[in-house]
């Protein structure tokens, strides 16, 4: 490059290297001129300014320099603020033009700190909203919806966003304001749809790289997320649960968990905690397997309880025998005493009426033809009360008579003979009527009787109910009888079931039998008053401890087999050897069984807090427990609608102002 020697103004001689003596002048001439002044908005005030401007921008939806404007224009003639002009709408112009111009001088030259603000803006908008319950998908998210309501919530968010964005960043009539509106709209809300699974994909993408480290520095953390997410899936809240465990409690079900009160939300957590290697996994079954073995325990005592039935039914039968005969002796006595003679013409006369043929057949010579059974029945009756010639008319003697004949009816009946019980019942009411001629206190002393027969009897009726029968004959039966003949009725109606329950085998579920239609409809008329209820919840409990047992101990042992497997590969090296041995795919499989845990967060330290939380049988304990872990999980969901809250806020931001035409 050629030099030129170039004299300046004051006589000075520069040399400069110039393509040409143009350019060379040029550059003597730029030498000399003073220097620019520096921009005042590069100074700290100045880019504190612009990042300040950048987050009012965004917060005000792109209305920001319109309100500025609008300000300045209207406190111009007293204030003195911004550009002068003669009316209102000329001096808004022109400070509108100003806004402009600063704010595009502040993208150009101090774009970083303007973006800056603009995200502050965003962040403080968007957890705005949320706390504020403005945002549909944070208030989703917060009521524990799932990933399509909280897209749903985050689309109506990002279409309202986008909307404002839009039409706040058109700089053009109503019209163009409009367009850009309808633009912003769409795209805000298709942001808004697609954000949560975004999100919901990186973090499930996270998870594995993130949680095996994570659960083993914060175990008890991944634990309560564990036990909150099964509490949601099981409809019930930490009040409930710990309610559940009271009133197994107060039955004598002290052994009812908090797996057991989850249902099959916990019973599936408590399968995993049971299959996988832990230290509690050993106290764990133990637990369930010795739980099982005092299932028949239990359920007998629900029954005797709910039955008032404590002794059996032979030795109920026996105390009522007992108390009814005690009870005869003495009231039979009393009835012996100023008894008048007892007038059994009646009794005979009945009995004549079907033996007279028969008396005139004995006294003929020629007739050989046997007695028939009942004729044999009613002429040994007749022979209690008669010789012939004379008849019984002292009490005692009378009333062992028409026990005899109590006697010959109930051998009657057993044996199928009908019509001789039936003619015999008819003699036995014509001494009944004849003993209480006689004797005033006769006739309670045998009501008394009769009623402890018919409590001894109905003992042995409600053993027949429970062993055969249908509920639409029994229960009416029931209902007809007097409050003893229930209570006995009862004891007998318990014992079979309780009989049955102590022989099944053991690991059987013996709530099963007793939950069926028959029992439905019995058990409730037959219990004891007020406990038909507490029976059923009883039962109920016991059936879903059997499941929770099933479920964690049941089934295939497959799953257990290859968790021990993995397990033992800490101390295996088959991965490298199936390696060496040109085994791939069974190396991988081995590495990603024993990782599968890991990657969920599950590691042995995790289960060993999830098997203690799902064991816990006392009531407030599970309270604070399952608090704590719904606790968290309302916080994570907080965080979930805050996260894209504000990145909505952000995004439909850049969005709206993109379709702003």
């Amino acid at each position: 490059m050629p030099i030129f020697e170039v004299q300046a103004p004051d006589g000075r001689s520069f040399e400069v290297d110039a393509p040409d003596i143009n350019a060379a002048a040029a550059a003597l001439k730029q030498f000399g001129a003073k220097p620019a002044a520096p921009d005042p908005r590069d100074s700290v005030m100045g880019k504190i300014d612009a990042a300040v401007r950048g987050a009012a921008d965004l917060l005000s939806g792109g209305v920001a320099d319109e309100f500025a404007a609008g300000a300045d224009a209207l406190f111009n003639p007293v204030f003195g603020t911004g550009q002068d002009g003669g009316s209102f709408s000329e001096r808004y112009d022109k400070n509108l033009a100003a806004q402009r111009g600063i704010d595009k001088a502040d993208e150009e030259k101090r774009g970083s700190y303007r973006l800056a603000g603009q995200i502050a803006g965003g962040i403080a908008g968007g957890a705005g909203l949320a706390k504020s319950g403005l945002s549909a998908a944070a208030n989703a998210a917060q009521a524990g919806g799932g990933i399509f309501k909280v897209a749903g919530g985050s689309a109506l968010d990002g279409a309202v966003m986008g909307a404002l964005q839009g039409f706040g960043s058109g700089e053009g009539g109503i019209g163009n304001r409009a367009e850009g509106a309808g633009l912003g709209l769409a795209a805000g809300g298709a942001l808004g749809a697609a954000l949560p699974f975004a999100i919901s994909g990186v973090t499930t993408a996270a998870k594995p790289l993130v949680a095996p480290i994570m659960a083993r520095l914060r175990p008890q953390e991944y634990a309560d997320a564990a036990v909150a997410e099964a509490l949601r899936r099981s409809g019930m809240t930490a009040d409930s649960v710990a309610g559940d465990l009271a009133a197994a409690r107060a039955a004598g079900q002290d052994v009812y968990t908090t797996a057991d009160a989850l249902g099959n939300a916990g019973q599936r957590m408590l399968s995993t905690a049971a299959r996988n290697p832990q230290n509690e996994r050993q106290a764990l079954v133990d637990f369930l397997q010795s739980r099982q073995a005092g299932q028949g325990r239990r359920i007998s005592g629900a029954l005797a309880d709910a039955f008032d039935a404590p002794d059996t039914a032979a030795q109920r039968a026996a105390t009522l025998t007992g108390a009814r005969d005690a009870a005869a002796d003495v009231n039979y006595a009393a009835a012996r005493e100023g008894a008048y003679g007892v007038d059994v013409g009646p009794a005979l006369a009945r009995i004549d009426e079907v033996l007279q043929p028969g008396l005139s057949r004995f006294a003929s010579t020629t007739d050989q033809i046997a007695p028939d059974s009942v004729e044999g029945a009613l002429s040994r009756a007749r022979s209690l009360l008669t010789d012939g010639k004379s008849n019984l008319t002292e009490f005692s003697a009378v009333l062992r008579a028409k026990q005899d004949i109590d006697d010959m009816i109930g051998r009657a009946t057993r044996s199928g003979a009908g019509n001789q019980a039936r003619l015999l019942m008819g003699v036995k009411q014509e001494l009944e009527a004849a003993l209480e001629n006689a004797s005033e206190p006769y006739a309670a002393a045998r009501n008394a009787f009769r009623q402890g027969s018919r409590e001894i009897d109905a003992v042995d009726a409600g053993r027949v109910a429970a062993q055969r029968g249908r509920s639409q004959d029994t229960i009416p039966a029931f209902q007809g009888m007097t409050s003893g003949e229930q209570a006995a009725f009862r004891a007998g109606y318990a014992d079979p079931l309780i009989e049955q329950v102590q022989s099944a085998a053991i690991g059987a579920n013996k709530a099963r039998p007793l939950m069926s239609d028959a029992t439905a409809a019995e058990f409730p008329a037959f219990a004891a008053p007020g406990r038909a209820d507490q029976l059923g919840q009883r039962l109920a409990r016991e059936a879903r401890m059997f499941e929770t047992n099933q479920a964690a101990l049941g089934g295939s042992k497959t799953a257990d087999n290859l968790a021990d497997a993995a397990d033992m590969a800490r101390f295996d090296p088959s991965v490298m050897t199936n390696l060496l041995r040109g085994r791939p795919v069974e190396a991988a499989i081995s590495a990603l069984t024993k990782g599968m845990n890991e990657a969920k967060g599950m590691p042995p330290t995790v289960l060993e807090q999830i098997t203690r939380t799902l064991m816990e049988t006392r009531p407030d304990m599970a309270k604070e427990i399952l608090s704590r872990a719904w606790s968290g999980k309302v916080k994570d969901r907080v965080t979930q609608g805050l996260a894209n809250s504000i990145l909505l806020n952000v995004l439909t931001a850049g969005a709206g102002r993109a379709a702003a035409p």
